[in-house]
């Protein structure tokens, strides 16, 4: 690593003067920890709560998946990425950039199927034959690695927070559980709110549709603006998730309005489809 570069701050803090470890507590360490947690999963309540649709879903499925990426990604952030973007700065944007281009080939092939078009590349198909997963089960592995992406980029986040707070090593190991459960524990409590989404009782095909019309619209800017998130924070380190998916909604919504038609006419299908399974 080149000189004045920074160490990542691991095994020299959370000592006193006095060179005695000092003992965890609450406001020091358990509340910030918490609160990161809390931090990196408001995007994540928004991305479940937005896949309502999906009656597969559950916390076998997406729920520790989650919390295992969030356990994971800013862990690796933080002893990894932290050290290979201070030496070699160029990774940063190339990691943002794969990012991108894998939720933005998620997305594609979603609307491609929506307006009834075979897409060109179906990433989904691809992860399947892969790694051996069906086409749903598929998708869910890219949302869940579209919805985790950004939590790489919390890792030198963690590292401020660790000097700050005067963590010691093992505060700093057990931080990123301690985050990723408090992840999970939102998850599922949006998984809960999507539930009840899909017991809304529905007076006709017709309404359940305008609901998959625009659930689909809502999903697809979600899990879009995740995608334009990781781009702009890899490049400029600025990256706002609002402001992301306000962006993708953007760009989607002249797709919706060139296919109305044709996403009109799948939702309707989707839609009666479903009635006529909850009626078998």
């Amino acid at each position: 690593m080149a000189a004045g570069h920074r160490n990542p701050p691991t095994l020299c803090v959370g000592h006193n003067a006095g060179g005695r470890v000092e003992k965890f507590n609450f406001f020091g360490f358990g509340l910030p920890s918490v609160l990161m947690g809390i931090g990196i999963a408001i995007d994540v309540a928004i991305a479940t709560t937005s896949k309502f649709q999906d009656r597969k879903m559950s916390w076998k499925n997406w729920t520790l998946p989650i919390m295992g990426t969030h356990i994971a990604f800013p862990a690796v952030g933080y002893y990894m990425f932290w050290g290979l973007r201070e030496g070699f700065e160029i990774l940063s944007p190339i990691l943002g950039t794969i990012g991108f281009l894998f939720v933005l080939a998620f997305v594609y092939e979603v609307v491609s199927e929506t307006v009834g078009k075979e897409p060109i590349f179906g990433i989904s198909a691809w992860i399947g034959k892969t790694i051996g997963l069906k086409e749903d089960d598929s998708r869910r592995f890219v949302a869940i690695l579209a919805v985790s992406w950004d939590a790489l980029w919390s890792g030198p986040a963690k590292a401020a927070q660790a000097v700050a707070g005067n963590w010691g090593t093992s505060e700093v190991i057990l931080s990123f559980p301690v985050a990723g459960v408090t992840v999970a524990l939102v998850a599922q409590v949006a998984l809960i709110g999507a539930w009840l989404l899909r017991r809304k009782k529905f007076q006709s095909a017709k309404e359940m549709a305008n609901w998959f019309h625009w659930g689909k619209y809502a999903e697809l800017s979600v899990i879009g603006g995740f995608g334009i998130l990781s781009l702009v924070e890899s490049v400029t380190n600025r990256g706002n998730l609002y402001w992301s998916i306000a962006a993708a909604a953007f760009l989607l919504i002249f797709v919706w309005a060139v296919f109305r038609t044709e996403i009109s006419a799948s939702s309707l299908q989707e839609a009666e489809e479903a009635i006529q399974a909850e009626t078998e």
